[in-house]
């Protein structure tokens, strides 16, 4: 008796350890009864649904099922965790209506298929095809009784393994464009389908099917940034009404607005700096750099209309630039998009932006898209920092990652807080205080508190928020200002400050 009572604990046991954890997933009312009836029978089979009407711990589980669920109340977050989860490998399991007539989720559709115009609700389907998922042991052919279901269009990448005799899918299997593993039938889950064993064996048959791809991913914890995490700072103005921004590196981001005037904003000196007024440029919609900028200093400005037209402009340096001869007809490149790059996670976008695309909507919001491997849109989210919408003109990328924003009437950085935290941002303001030579000159560091300030001046090396140096006559003189902290993150500026004979404050 003890021994096998003991037997009996021992495959207990193996049981519940061996169960698979999938996340009964509902949003809406349904049956409770049918719902009820599913949970307890799909234990039979060592699979643990546990319902919930949260995602808080979909990372325990091997699969989400959605359940009485309505994808158009998906909340942003809601939608971002399970992207993020089935990029890790998590299953998705589905059934019956959960694809409404519009879909707000690209990978939603894609996954399940869009609802067209649903057949009779009640369908004899007297013998079904039958592919057998995980070896549950079906006979090629099985009869239901009448059951409800809807006709979809066949959901994307998937492939049918149940039909009826007139070669309509029922239930699909496959690999999404999200490289997870998929089940759907389009079945209704009531007590008569549930209550169908040779039916409820290949809907088990497809739950065992999708949790087996997780378990061999590693799954990475998923973090949602939020606005606290980013701060906005402003760069630059001086400018109006501006219309187009392109940062090629940190001697040239290129500002260019309605009338055809042109800046560059330096982010070495932090400094912009008017180019000069472009009436032929008027109108342009973007621009670009030359592919052998660093060899012929060239930017192209694109023209929309009927035909697609390209101008160009020759940078002397980074404070001067010439209108150029050239013209030609092109196809215009993307207007205002970038794809996050992947060493950025550090000082730039988070992990969770990497290898997004950011792209400025025509309604004027930042969008951000996740891609499949061909480079498509799976599913479009907005940027967790908002903007007016009515202000908003532009966006790019530094090499760190960090984001640049262009307003109508400003240049702004978006830094991300790091576990470092926010890093520092450097600038300084100069009085000259003589006014006949040897000049005294007053230096003063712009940044938080915090951070050890080291000037680099006339070879010299000062330390402190504000320092004083004699030059001996006018001129421009190189200043180099750079800040750390204690824990290794670091600003500088490099700028040239021009002495003059009469007091001058910039």
């Amino acid at each position: 008796m003890v021994f096998r009572l003991l037997i009996g604990l021992i495959l207990f046991s193996d049981l519940v350890l061996g169960q698979s954890k999938v996340c009964l997933f509902t949003n809406k009312s349904g049956s409770e009864e049918s719902k009820k009836l599913l949970i307890e029978k799909a234990k039979l089979f060592n699979i643990n649904l546990i319902e919930a009407h949260s995602l808080e711990k979909l990372d325990e589980c091997d699969a989400v099922f959605f359940h009485d669920f309505d994808e158009s109340k998906l909340s942003g977050k809601e939608n971002s965790v399970l992207v993020s989860f089935f990029k890790n490998g998590g299953g998705a399991i589905g059934a019956f209506d959960i694809q409404a007539k519009t879909t707000n989720r690209i990978w939603f559709e894609q996954m399940f298929g869009k609802l067209e115009n649903p057949m009779p609700e009640i369908k004899d389907l007297d013998l079904i095809p039958v592919q057998d998922l995980n070896q549950m042991g079906l006979l090629p052919l099985w009869k239901t009784p009448s059951a409800e279901f809807v006709n979809l269009k066949v959901p994307k990448y998937l492939k049918a393994v149940l039909m009826n005799l007139e070669g309509k899918a029922v239930s699909w299997f496959g690999v999404s464009e999200l490289k997870n593993k998929v089940f759907y039938t389009a079945l209704k889950l009531d007590l008569k389908s549930i209550q169908n064993e040779d039916f409820f064996k290949s809907l088990i048959g497809g739950v065992k099917s999708v949790i087996s791809a997780k378990n061999s991913l590693k799954n990475e914890p998923f973090f949602l940034p939020e606005t606290s995490d980013f701060k906005v700072l402003n760069l630059a103005q001086g400018f109006q009404k501006a219309s187009t921004l392109e940062y090629f590196s940190t001697d040239y981001c290129l500002i260019f607005n309605e009338k055809g005037e042109l800046y560059n904003y330096n982010s070495l000196s932090k400094e912009l700096s008017p180019l000069g007024l472009f009436e032929s440029l008027s109108g342009a919609l973007d621009i670009t750099s030359d592919p052998e900028f660093d060899i012929n200093r060239y930017f192209y400005f694109y023209f929309g209309g009927e035909k697609t037209t390209v101008k160009r402009v020759k940078m002397v340096n980074p404070r001067k630039a010439e209108m150029d001869d050239f013209w030609l007809e092109s196809s215009l490149p993307l207007i205002n998009t970038f794809i996050s790059k992947s060493d950025s996670s550090n000082v730039g976008m988070p992990k969770y932006y990497q290898g997004k695309q950011f792209n400025l909507s025509k309604f004027g919001v930042i969008e951000v898209a996740s891609l499949n491997a061909d480079q498509e849109a799976i599913d479009i989210e907005p940027f967790v920092i908002s903007f007016d919408a009515n202000s908003l003109k532009g966006i790019a990328q530094k090499e760190n990652g960090e984001m640049l924003v262009l307003m109508k009437d400003s240049l702004n950085l978006i830094q991300f807080k790091s576990e470092k935290g926010f890093s520092p941002f450097v600038n300084f303001t100069f009085k000259n205080l003589s006014l006949k030579p040897p000049f005294k000159v007053e230096l003063e560091a712009n940044v938080e508190e915090g951070f050890n300030l080291e000037w680099e001046i006339l070879g010299k090396k000062l330390i402190g928020k504000k320092v004083t140096q004699v030059f001996k006559s006018v001129g421009d003189y190189p200043i180099k200002l750079r800040a750390i902290n204690d824990i290794g993150q670091t600003d500088f500026i490099l700028r040239t400050i021009k002495i003059e004979k009469a007091i001058t404050i910039k």
